[in-house]
């Protein structure tokens, strides 16, 4: 793809309770009302789970440099407050994730391979017009599960597990209904490589946005890479690979589609970051 297809968006610089802080960056998701990230806060200890809120018009190109947009709308600590009494570790890192158009779904897992999970469903409504971040729901899972997409119809949640060793797929009530190991899941490729950092259903498609792991990739090989993925084939129908940029692997962290763009964070919060997009047809 060509490098000057992607256009940049600035974001807030992160501050918590009036002070400099840093996080390392999880998930992404464009709404018509601004951008939601999800994020570990490293800061501190232990280290938290957050969920930020930039209020703002993705589509419009002038608010990009309006200073008023220049701090975090809300900043919500996510960290569950109760586990099973057998679960030892704090559910720190909440993955990517992705909305069934009312509600956010946001695994909250240890920071660890083979770490346990807690799912939760949030309200926009809530979240936006009452600052309330209290969930409405919460599925466990027996896996540390980096990224979450929804799909509407069927109704199912799709979830990776470290590095896509493992996928999941769930009713939106939490009973599951298939696992697959890596080599089945994509059944047009069992040497599916990618670590999926972020994805989305979107329009019947499952995007999956991540890093190639395969140990046959050339050197000089971008790693940065999106599959289109059909629902319920779940076959790749298409894919791209995204030219290293300097900031590294543009693909290494959250990814949203909105407003037919995909959007990518590859970078922490902290004094400051970027998103990068480019449109939704290179796919």
């Amino acid at each position: 793809m060509d490098a000057s297809k992607i256009h940049t968006w600035m974001l807030p610089p992160l501050h918590i309770n009036g002070k400099p802080s840093k996080a390392h960056t999880q998930g992404l998701l464009v709404h018509r009302n601004g951008f939601f990230v999800t994020a570990r806060r490293d800061d501190i200890n232990p280290r938290r789970s957050l969920l930020l809120w930039l209020r703002c018009n993705p589509s419009s190109e002038k608010e990009n440099f309006d200073e008023s947009k220049r701090t975090w709308t809300k900043i919500w600590d996510i960290t569950p407050t109760s586990q099973p009494a057998s679960w030892s570790g704090m559910l720190d890192h909440p993955g990517g994730f992705d909305s069934d158009g009312e509600n956010l779904w946001i695994p909250i897992s240890q920071s660890r391979r083979n770490g346990k999970t807690i799912v939760r469903k949030f309200s926009i409504g809530s979240l936006m017009d009452k600052g309330d971040a209290t969930p409405t729901e919460s599925i466990i899972i027996n896996d540390h599960i980096g990224a979450i997409a929804v799909s509407r119809s069927p109704k199912r949640l799709f979830g990776a597990n470290w590095d896509t060793m493992l996928a999941y797929e769930l009713s939106v009530d939490g009973n599951p209904i298939q696992h697959y190991e890596r080599k089945t899941f994509i059944r047009n490729l069992p040497s599916w490589s990618i670590a999926v950092q972020d994805w989305k259903v979107h329009d019947g498609f499952l995007i999956a946005s991540g890093l190639d792991r395969s140990s046959k990739l050339l050197a000089n090989r971008p790693r940065s890479l999106i599959q289109l993925v059909n629902v319920k084939t779940r076959q790749i129908t298409a894919e791209l690979r995204l030219p290293r940029h300097a900031t590294g692997n543009l693909t290494r962290e959250g990814m949203a589609v909105f407003d037919k763009h995909i959007w990518l964070l590859p970078g922490d919060l902290g004094v400051e970051d970027k998103l990068y997009r480019f449109p939704l047809d290179e796919l």
